[in-house]
């Protein structure tokens, strides 16, 4: 019982935890969550760089560095299961849409590379 007692003391919580962007714009972020506000390392996929504005929904998640900040949260309410969108906090945005089409603000390019009509 003494040791089931002392493994669960030493034990720590190594769970991702959510928290909010405090500073951001260079290589390292920081992000206020359950441990304080800490500078720490942001990781995007290969090929993405992107600059969280402060307020934005982070993961933080422990590694043997420190910690991380994994990504912000997804806001996919106006795609479709499959479809893709690249956006800034500005508004302008980038859609991959499942039928080919490719919207970039409101202009529409078909599958063809044809420019259609905004939607």
């Amino acid at each position: 019982m003494w040791l089931s007692k002392m493994i669960g003391k030493n034990t720590a919580d190594n769970r991702a935890q959510k928290g909010s962007i405090t500073i951001s714009g260079s290589a390292d972020v920081e992000a206020q969550y359950t441990a304080g506000a800490k500078s720490m390392q942001a990781y995007t996929p290969y090929g993405y760089t992107s600059a969280a504005p402060i307020g934005e929904e982070v993961a933080v998640v422990p590694s043997s560095d420190g910690e991380i900040a994994l990504g912000t949260r997804c806001k996919a309410s106006e795609l479709e299961s499959g479809e893709v969108m690249i956006s800034s906090l500005g508004g302008a945005k980038i859609i991959l849409k499942n039928d080919g089409t490719v919207v970039i603000n409101s202009m529409v390019i078909n599958r063809e590379g044809m420019i259609n009509s905004g939607i």
